[in-house]
């Protein structure tokens, strides 16, 4: 198949542009700003076009678009002006793909699958009964982000192309996103639970992130929300003192959740809170985790 991967060149699409390669698809990368990861670098020559957002040109003769592009929403403070990027890079981004994807008709991509978070079931201090594909949206700002995200992208289904969102967790991998951020704390024995410890972490190893997406690629049938997590999510404090056993540090420093507050305000929520979530659909559809559980999940990238 010939993929376009908008947001290319991010920790997810990076990864599976090499893997979509190394199965034989033909990928095109967008990118903002042209700047290859390394482990793009050390690959092949890369298909890649450099802009704000794939031109219709772009985007024809391609089968299938994933895309990822957005500002990042963990680790910064929300201000309005990052509020606004926030929503801009998803929502308008996403509306501008789906325009030109439509238009294009027969000679545009078959297939739409759009990035989404499992911030549209809401933020939570503590735990909650399972969400699945079929629990409704939050009405928090979390939830009204997503939900507005994933109805631009649900516009294509009125084309006729097939629409796939994938609801991600917190995607474990060493080269990036949480798990990256908290190793050198918990290697230098300072490392504990995130304020209260009781919000629940629903996690995905980035092998069976990257695993799902191409089995989902594969199914034809596979059409609306599917939530990329881990069947076993657990609390911020079972996770961090999984990861002190895992690296055979302690796990007691605990972060407190007024200091996060101060630092990134409203932005603090992505760490402080949390949301149950299971994946329904993925696994009704036949789909095996490799990494199930937390445990085998750090034993296997931390060695």
């Amino acid at each position: 198949m010939r993929i376009g991967i908008s947001g290319g060149t991010g920790l997810i699409g990076s990864l599976l542009a090499l893997r979509l390669k190394a199965e034989g698809h033909k990928v095109r990368i967008f990118s903002r700003s042209g700047k290859l990861p390394y482990r793009l670098q050390r690959s092949s020559e890369w298909d890649v076009r450099i802009g704000n957002g794939p031109s219709p040109a772009d985007l024809s003769g391609l089968d299938v678009l994933i895309n990822f592009a957005g500002e990042p929403i963990a680790g910064v403070r929300w201000t309005d002006e990052v509020r606004q990027k926030i929503r801009t890079s998803r929502i308008e981004s996403t509306r501008t793909i789906v325009d030109r994807i439509s238009a294009l008709g027969d000679s545009g991509p078959k297939a739409l699958f759009n990035a989404s978070a499992v911030g549209i079931y809401g933020s939570y201090e503590s735990s909650t009964p399972p969400f699945t594909e079929s629990t409704p949206p939050a009405e928090d700002e979390l939830g009204r982000l997503c939900s507005d995200w994933e109805a631009e992208a649900l516009r294509a289904e009125s084309f006729g192309i097939r629409t796939v969102l994938l609801r991600t967790g917190v995607v474990l991998s060493t080269e990036g996103g949480a798990l990256a951020t908290m190793l050198p704390a918990f290697r230098l024995f300072a490392g504990g639970p995130i304020g209260s410890g009781h919000q629940i972490l629903s996690w995905i190893h980035i092998e069976d992130q990257l695993a799902a997406i191409l089995f989902l690629l594969r199914r034809e049938e596979a059409k609306g929300a599917f939530n990329l997590v881990s069947p076993e999510p657990v609390s911020n404090e079972q996770f961090s003192k999984t990861l002190g056993q895992v690296l055979n540090r302690p796990s007691f420093t605990r972060v407190p959740a007024f200091a996060l507050k101060l630092a990134f305000g409203d932005g603090a929520l992505v760490a402080t809170h949390g949301q149950r979530v299971l994946p329904k659909r993925l696994s009704d559809l036949g789909y095996k985790f490799r990494y199930p559980n937390l445990e085998g999940a750090l034993r296997s990238l931390l060695g």
